[in-house]
């Protein structure tokens, strides 16, 4: 999860894979959690075995250092020819806006 500390704004990549073995995703968590940058992560699993991971950080660059080595990892464990293919989404995540004031009741 994302760290209680952890204000936005800050960066979102969502992760997914279809029903991929848990210790390639756990171990895609594991290098994450070792980058500079990284604030967390939650994941979420459908009926299907689809895996859907959410890794929160403070910065694109710790991102892309990231994904360089996490598609090192996927390509040692079959995933960029193979059949392990993961789908990234970068996001960015802002503070709330106050809708408050121009609300109609």
């Amino acid at each position: 999860m994302l760290h209680a500390s952890s204000q936005p704004p800050c960066w979102a990549v969502i992760f997914s894979a279809p029903a991929s073995p848990a210790d390639l995703t756990g171990r895609m968590l594991r290098l994450a959690s070792l980058q500079a940058g990284y604030l967390g992560a939650d994941s979420v699993q459908d009926d299907s075995g689809k895996a859907f991971t959410r890794c929160y950080w403070d910065n694109v660059d710790a991102i892309a250092a990231w994904r360089m080595h996490a598609e090192q990892l996927l390509s040692r464990a079959g995933g960029r020819e193979g059949e392990l293919q993961f789908a990234l989404q970068i996001d960015r995540i802002s503070p709330p806006a106050d809708v408050g004031s121009g609300m109609k009741k």
